[in-house]
């Protein structure tokens, strides 16, 4: 489990944290970390769109080949963007994410997670876990499943520990193949000055541009033995 924050006592979807595992043909890796990725309680300014964390993570599968994890969490709560990329190498690897959100209450409201839109509607994957809204919007470059809203397995009794035992809900998983583009997936909530937001998806994502520019790799995000792995900090 990725802590990404503590759990506040909001009305409004929030995300928590994620199961990220990576899948290779000869093993199978869970992705975790000891603490919340960022200290929200205390953010920092004065840069170009105010007070940002962009904590960026490698983690070692074999001699010469990781996996480089990037978040981009606004301190606002407009968005959470993430990337996930092979470095050193390619190899077949499937990553497969599920993203924990709390204040989704009554959890019998809906009984799938994330649909469709259609063209006039704006085209993105969107998810409504409360009646009054407001909708929770996904963008990704993989897929998405659309599974049976899990609270009450293990996994979901420890993410629900560190969130001071307010129910947290799954609405189903999405998929990547990585490859020699970075996965991205990211989260954001309706509601928010979309100007603001798209400052902020922006900049995260000029940054994987910027990087995919110097091997001639194009970035496209379409709207629409088991180990345990910790991070090793990599500084920009």
């Amino acid at each position: 489990m990725i802590t990404i924050r503590s759990s506040t006592v909001s009305s409004e979807p929030t995300l928590i944290g994620l199961e990220v595992i990576l899948t290779t043909a000869r093993c199978t890796y869970t992705i975790s970390s000891n603490g919340s990725v960022a200290d929200f309680s205390s953010p920092f300014g004065g840069g170009l769109f105010g007070a940002i964390s962009w904590p960026r993570s490698r983690f070692r599968l074999k001699e010469g080949l990781s996996l480089e994890q990037q978040m981009f969490l606004p301190h606002d709560g407009s968005a959470v963007a993430l990337s996930w990329e092979l470095r050193g190498g390619i190899i077949p690897a499937q990553l497969v994410v599920r993203p924990f959100f709390s204040g989704c209450s009554p959890q019998s409201y809906r009984d799938v997670g994330f649909d469709l839109e259609s063209e006039q509607e704006g085209g993105r994957l969107t998810w409504l876990p409360n009646v009054r809204g407001p909708k929770v919007i996904a963008d990704m470059n993989g897929r998405y499943y659309d599974e049976p809203a899990r609270s009450f397995d293990c996994l979901c009794r420890q993410a629900t520990a560190s969130a001071s035992s307010e129910d947290l809900i799954t609405p189903g998983r999405f998929e990547f193949e990585l490859s020699r583009r970075p996965s991205v997936l990211i989260f954001s909530v309706e509601g928010y000055a979309s100007t603001q937001r798209n400052q902020h998806v922006g900049a995260f994502l000029a940054g994987l541009i910027q990087d995919d520019s110097t091997t001639g790799r194009d970035l496209v995000i379409d709207r629409g033995c088991r180990t345990a792995m910790s991070a090793e900090l990599v500084t920009a």
